[in-house]
């Protein structure tokens, strides 16, 4: 059997725009699009929903040219940073059918400007390279979040809260500035400009019953910034939806080459349909982290939690465990697989004495393909699956990881020692169980002029 793990590499591999980079400089050009001023002060006027919104949009809509108003692939990607890359999905797809409607782009500019979670990324922009580092983001939040719960939960009256964001405690102990700073992308705090001293408290609808002597509600806030992430995941599927999916190959794509093998099932850690959509749309794939659509299940967050004041609030929605369970994608891995379960049965029958044939041996192995997944530890429980094989006896399990550099060859090596430990990772790779080569060429095979892939294009 021949099973395909796929990771962010692989669509990248095919020049699909799926990088964080490329989503953000994307949503950047959408968020700064100039719709003019009669819909600039929709903006600027209040407005409670976003229906309402679209409605008075509308409105404006019928005595404007709404071309001057939309936004091709062109216009959504011209502030993207990775010119070159960029370029080269615009040889190798039709971008035509990427047009985003005024009401798009409305809607869009609506869920940036309030997503609390997407204004913090945005400030963080030039630190964040991978979607690694924006899970590593997240936790940076939520331990900033675990500190100051601590901490103000030491207080016993609503004064010394207030002299602890205002940095004023004569004892020391106050808020740290940087901590302030991540909290407010959050709405944690409010300024009243007229109060001379102590001008920063709790938001009240943090509080208890929203008031600020009645204490503040830590779970209030969890909810509020976890609400906050599911609809940063419903702006990325919308992504996915309206650009990466209606990007068509101008011709069909292959991967035909004497070193692939077509795999009989795929483990994606995409939210993409990649494979299928370009090569065989028959082939079983499982979607381990879910899939982009109009019921999208997608899974962005942190491996586990860590702090105790997080554990007691039952911050679980932040973890991937806890939404894969909720939102049903298909996390299911090897353990599960009754071809992989069938094969230990088998291998441990011939460990027990059970006579075999050189054709009994063909059929009962496993050929395992990584491309493009980082082999990080946010994926560690994975890994370790994919390496319970051939402990006892050889059970016929190998495992091709593909790089698409030597700066990646090193970092994956270095990935599967950090998790699996020297001794086994050598056992592997000495028995010839385990080995890296590169990826198949997509641009070579397909007589497309390639470009330089980004760095960390497997994370």
């Amino acid at each position: 059997m021949n099973i395909l793990i796929v990771g962010n590499g692989f669509d990248l591999s095919h020049y699909l725009p799926t990088k964080y980079d490329h989503f953000m400089d994307v949503m950047g050009a959408i968020e700064k699009k100039n719709l003019g001023k009669p819909i600039q002060n929709v903006f600027s006027n209040p407005v409670n929903t976003l229906p309402e919104l679209i409605l008075k949009v509308l409105e404006i809509k019928r005595a404007v040219d709404e071309k001057t108003y939309q936004m091709n692939f062109d216009d959504l990607f011209a502030i993207c940073r990775d010119k070159k890359f960029v370029s080269k999905t615009k040889e190798i797809y039709d971008t035509t059918s990427i047009i985003l409607s005024i009401e798009r782009i409305v809607e869009l500019q609506y869920k940036l400007k309030n997503n609390c979670w997407y204004q913090y990324f945005k400030n963080h922009v030039e630190e964040i390279k991978t979607w690694i580092d924006f899970e590593q983001k997240i936790e940076e939040v939520l331990i900033v979040l675990a500190r100051c719960i601590v901490e103000i939960s030491s207080f016993h009256d609503e004064s010394k809260v207030k002299r602890y964001l205002n940095n004023v405690n004569q004892d020391n102990l106050n808020v740290r500035k940087k901590d302030l700073v991540v909290l407010n992308f959050f709405n944690f705090t409010v300024v009243n400009q007229a109060a001379i001293q102590q001008p920063i408290s709790l938001n009240k609808i943090f509080c208890h019953g929203e008031k600020i002597e009645n204490g503040f509600n830590p779970s209030y806030f969890v909810t509020s910034i976890h609400q906050h992430l599911e609809e940063f995941i419903e702006i990325f599927n919308l992504y996915i939806e309206l650009v990466i999916n209606q990007l068509i190959p101008a011709h069909k794509f292959s991967i035909e080459s004497n070193e692939w093998i077509s795999p009989d099932q795929i483990f994606s850690f995409n939210y993409t349909n990649t494979y299928q959509k370009f090569y065989d749309q028959l082939t079983e794939t499982d979607y381990l982290h879910g899939r982009f659509g109009e019921k999208q299940n997608i899974v962005l967050g942190v491996s586990d939690l860590h702090n105790e004041s997080l554990k007691k609030l039952k911050a679980y929605g932040f973890t991937k465990y806890h939404q894969k369970l909720l939102k049903d994608t298909d996390y299911q891995f090897l353990s599960e697989n009754w071809h992989a379960i069938n094969l230990k049965s088998f291998w441990q029958s011939v460990k027990n004495g059970k006579a075999i044939t050189l054709e009994d041996k063909e059929i009962h192995q496993m050929n395992i393909y990584i491309w493009g997944h980082s082999l990080d530890t946010s994926d560690e429980t994975y890994i370790n699956e994919i390496f319970s094989f051939n402990t006892e006896v050889d059970e016929q399990v190998r495992v091709i990881v593909y790089y698409f550099d030597t700066q990646a060859n090193f970092d994956l090596l270095a990935n599967l020692i950090h998790i699996l430990k020297k001794d086994k990772v050598e056992l592997w790779m000495k028995k010839g169980w385990l080995k890296f080569e590169p990826n198949p060429d997509i641009a070579k095979l397909n007589n497309i002029e390639p470009v330089e892939l980004p760095k960390l294009a497997e994370a």
